[in-house]
């Protein structure tokens, strides 16, 4: 029985972790966060049983690797501080006016793209 327990764990973890990092790259694990925290407390969960039931050898790696990273990842997202909040400007709405430079150091306005379809990039160089 331990070492079920201890494939469950892994399954989970790596089903959960999965979905965590394809969120993550398309950009969208707004309110998922809970989601994800619950699928690794509950491999958290499932490993600790494990090991407390003689999960044999490989049981015993795969409760552990579960139990490990179920652990990491709630510390982190505890230790975070990050709160779930409406976005202030969305894809395809409109943006706040501002005034930056541009690339040769000229004042660049926001409100002169008014009525005009315009692709805004930030780039942040880390040089």
């Amino acid at each position: 029985m331990g070492a079920s327990l201890g494939f469950a764990s892994l399954a989970v973890t790596l089903a959960t972790a999965t979905a965590w990092v394809v969120g993550l790259r398309a950009a969208r694990l707004s309110g998922r966060r809970g989601l994800a925290m619950l699928g690794f407390a509950v491999a958290l969960g499932l490993g600790v049983v494990a090991l407390l039931s003689s999960p044999g050898t490989l049981g015993g790696i795969a409760a552990t690797f579960g139990t490990a990273a179920g652990a990491i990842f709630l510390g982190l997202q505890t230790l975070a501080g990050q709160v779930d909040a409406t976005p202030a400007v969305a894809v395809g709405g409109p943006i706040l006016d501002f005034t930056a430079p541009d690339d040769q150091g000229k004042p660049f306005d926001t409100a002169s793209l008014r009525g005009k379809p315009y692709l805004l990039k930030f780039f942040r160089g880390h040089w």
